[in-house]
């Protein structure tokens, strides 16, 4: 493993890893929404089912720490991502005819398809070192976020032109196929004996609570709680483009092909942020950057100009902030210990939830105020948060400046890799 960390992967691989699950959100976060604004379906009851497809975030952390046990977390990367894929498919032919249990299937898909990220994060921490961990990160969301957002257009194209038979094959097959890049990392097999198993149950409780219960961690767990850089309104756009007379090319243009890009930029631009910096501080600073957009949305008159404007410009920053969160994530975990899949999900799934609840707040917003409610839900968690923590976070690196910018966290060698 010592040769793998210095040679393969590097950093700029790990942009393969979450494909399955960007192309699984991507349906969730753009085919779903447009096509149930078109049955119908108001933006706030949107904004509920798709906060309730979303909601396994919250509790992907419950079956994180499988990946740390049994088999190597990259063949457990295949499994699952075969069983969301056909998970995504059934859901996909039954969605106009049980839309519940349609709904219900894609529930159960995403819970998989999460687990799949926290075996690629795992696989992450024990193979980059110091300030790798943190540009490997940056590309990761890189990654996730391009196949998010072309996966989603590419998925709402096939619907249009697929019978649902062919849709619900490709869809499945789009998930699947490319975890078998995990298979080309070194990956030792772990020691399921049982004398073992139970001295590694042990020592991932201390990691644990080493993580989620020090003061050293503060600051990363409130900063992944807030409503930061969420970019929940990613989900509601494609729904809310009707209001601003946006047709469906525009659609998978700007929330497909034109957004993957800017994603992928702007989560790239994290990549060349210093490696010193503290990633508390820039995370917390892309989220005001981020809150420009939504102050212009909210303002902006209902017209496709202002749609093109000020969702590329939300998208841009948004990758910022979703390259930047990994980095937090990574820097408060620290070492990555016997423990890494289980304290990625833990940490994860914290990030992950004002999601889900800026999504349900967003979609409450547009019922009051309207499609301008949004976007102005969305910069004032941005601004108020964003504020707050970074005049915290830098007060607190300042006194801190004596011991070194990562003193809260040490950037050593990740435990149990030798």
């Amino acid at each position: 493993m010592s040769r793998g960390r210095m040679g393969w992967p590097p950093p700029w691989a790990f942009v393969f890893m979450p494909l399955p699950f960007g192309i699984f959100s991507g349906y969730v976060q753009t085919a779903l929404p447009w096509l149930l604004r078109h049955m119908g379906y108001s933006v706030d009851r949107i904004g509920a089912v798709v906060a309730f497809v979303l909601s396994p975030m919250a509790f992907a952390f419950l079956w994180s720490p499988i990946a740390d046990f049994g088999l190597r977390r990259r063949t457990w990367m295949q499994i699952s991502c075969a069983l969301s894929g056909l998970l995504l498919g059934a859901a996909i032919l039954l969605f106009s005819r049980h839309a519940t249990l349609s709904i219900g299937f894609l529930v159960a898909g995403y819970a998989v398809s999460l687990f799949t990220t926290s075996c690629g994060g795992g696989i992450l921490a024990v193979s980059q070192v110091g300030s790798r961990k943190a540009r490997a990160a940056a590309w990761m969301q890189g990654g996730m976020l391009t196949a998010s957002a072309l996966g989603g257009a590419l998925l709402l194209y096939f619907s249009k032109h697929f019978s649902l038979g062919g849709l619900a094959a490709a869809s499945a097959l789009l998930v699947a196929a490319p975890a078998t890049f995990a298979l080309t990392i070194p990956e030792p097999a772990p020691d399921s004996g049982l004398d073992s198993l139970l001295k590694t149950c042990a020592t991932i409780g201390r990691e644990v609570r080493s993580t989620l219960f020090s003061m050293e961690s503060l600051a990363g767990l409130l900063l992944l709680f807030a409503p930061v850089g969420s970019g929940a309104a990613q989900a509601l756009f494609p729904a809310m483009a009707k209001d601003y007379n946006v047709s469906i090319q525009g659609v998978m243009l700007l929330n497909g092909l034109l957004g993957g890009v800017l994603n992928m930029l702007g989560a790239f631009v994290s990549v060349m942020i210093p490696a010193h910096w503290d990633r508390r501080v820039v995370y917390a600073a892309a989220g005001l950057c981020c809150a420009v957009s939504g102050a212009y949305l909210a303002f902006a008159p209902l017209n496709p100009s202002s749609y093109f404007l000020g969702v590329s410009t939300y998208m841009f920053t948004t990758g910022t902030c979703y390259g930047c969160f990994l980095g937090v994530v990574m820097m408060t975990m620290g070492n990555a210990g016997l423990s890494a899949s289980t304290r990625y999900g833990i940490l994860v799934a914290l990030g992950d939830l004002p999601i889900v609840y800026m999504t349900m707040v967003e979609g409450w917003s547009y019922r009051i105020f309207g499609v301008r409610g949004v976007a102005a839900a969305d910069c004032a968690g941005n601004v108020l948060v964003g504020v707050g923590a970074a005049i915290w976070l830098v007060l607190r690196a300042k006194s801190s400046r004596r011991q070194g910018p990562y003193a809260a966290v040490p950037a050593t060698e990740p435990l149990g890799a030798e």
